[in-house]
């Protein structure tokens, strides 16, 4: 593994997870951008904390690997941790069965009595994810899990008292969902009392060519065989929006990897009818508009509104030179009006062009008039 792949908790998450699970489980958190830096840092706080977690963001981030993480540097480090998939029950009798147990006869197919979870991984650390999937009798059994410490088997009497850390995880908007009465507010102010947002990869930056440069690997070795993306579709790919995020591009490599009859090289044909087109373009282009927006709407400067941000990674290559080009459109092409347009001082030409010339930033479809 290439160390630059890991930052130094990504490398500390990686060990701690191949001594309690192997190497092929082991926990990879591939990126340096520091929105996901700081989601880590955020992570490795919060687990000390032995509180209820709720982690938040879009399909396809890893909520799951970084429930692992908190679990890995929790006090409960070492004891049982599961997962759930609260969608994955359609029946919302089994999922509250599943969870906090039964006693025999207490619905159709309670044959026997049932322990449940919360009871069988008492001490330990159990991993809700889609939350929002819950029944609302679900839900309520929940807010006493995490009010009071216990629980109440379907069809019992007593209530049985349990210490359980609950890491919860949830792609859905939970306000939305307590407007419309199907979140109880309440147990929502339970679960955010610590909240972890996982950022989606198209807001981390250059992370997706890391991403992509360690799971080709992977598929290199696997096979004996040396592929690589062409540069036409590594520049699609540095303009597309990842709505599916990490496991998108993941199976795109994988399409990309086996598709072309066996050509070494990966073309934009090879997976392109998997992309959400649409989608990308019109995410992209209003992400791109407010960085634009407020230099030639607000009067801020280039350098504060766009160099800073691309440095700091941000913005990727793609996206500022979108940027330009936009610039340039409204400057019919003049390098000299855009100083202007991007509120420059003339006296910073120089430092401008170079900076898009060290960078590669200048839009090859519009010619320098000047």
């Amino acid at each position: 593994m290439k160390e630059y792949l890991l930052n130094e908790i990504a490398l500390r998450i990686n060990k701690l997870s191949t001594e309690m699970w192997g190497k092929e489980k082991a926990i990879l958190i591939i990126g340096n951008h520091p929105r996901i830096i700081e989601t880590e840092q955020k992570l490795i706080r919060y687990a000390q904390a032995d509180q209820s977690i709720l982690l938040t963001g879009e399909s396809g981030v890893g909520k799951e690997i970084f429930a692992r993480s908190i679990y890995l540097f929790s006090k409960r480090q070492g004891k049982p941790f599961i997962s759930v998939n609260c969608a994955q029950y359609q029946d919302p009798n089994l999922l509250t069965s599943e969870l906090f147990g039964h006693k025999k006869g207490s619905f159709t197919g309670a044959h026997e009595d049932r322990k449940g979870i919360f009871k069988e991984y008492d001490n330990g650390v159990i991993f809700l994810d889609e939350i929002g999937e819950l029944s609302a009798k679900a839900q309520g059994m929940l807010l006493r899990v995490l009010s009071e410490g216990e629980i109440k088997p379907l069809g019992g009497n007593g209530s049985i008292f349990i210490n359980t850390q609950m890491i919860a995880a949830t792609n859905s908007n939970l306000k939305e969902m307590i407007t419309k009465g199907t979140f109880r507010q309440d147990l929502y102010f339970r679960l955010c009392q610590l909240r972890i947002d996982i950022p989606a990869l198209r807001e981390r930056g250059d992370d997706w060519k890391l991403l992509l440069d360690y799971y080709l690997n992977q598929l290199n070795k696997k096979y004996n065989v040396k592929k690589r993306f062409s540069k036409d579709a590594l520049a699609y790919l540095e303009n597309y929006h990842w709505p599916g995020n990490v496991r998108e591009l993941k199976s795109i490599i994988s399409i990309g990897f086996f598709s072309g009859n066996g050509e070494q090289v990966i073309k934009p044909q090879d997976f392109i009818s998997e992309l959400h087109q649409d989608n990308s373009r019109k995410e992209l282009s209003q992400d791109i508009a407010k960085y634009y927006e407020k230099m030639m709407d607000d009067g801020r400067c280039f350098w504060e509104i766009v160099q800073k941000p691309y440095l700091d990674r941000e913005l990727n290559r793609s996206q500022v030179r979108t940027i330009i080009c936009q610039g340039l459109k409204k400057s019919s092409g003049s390098y000299k009006r855009l100083l202007k347009n991007f509120n420059i001082p003339d006296s910073q030409y120089l430092k401008f062009m170079d900076f898009l010339r060290h960078h590669k930033l200048k839009p090859q479809a519009i010619l320098d008039r000047n």
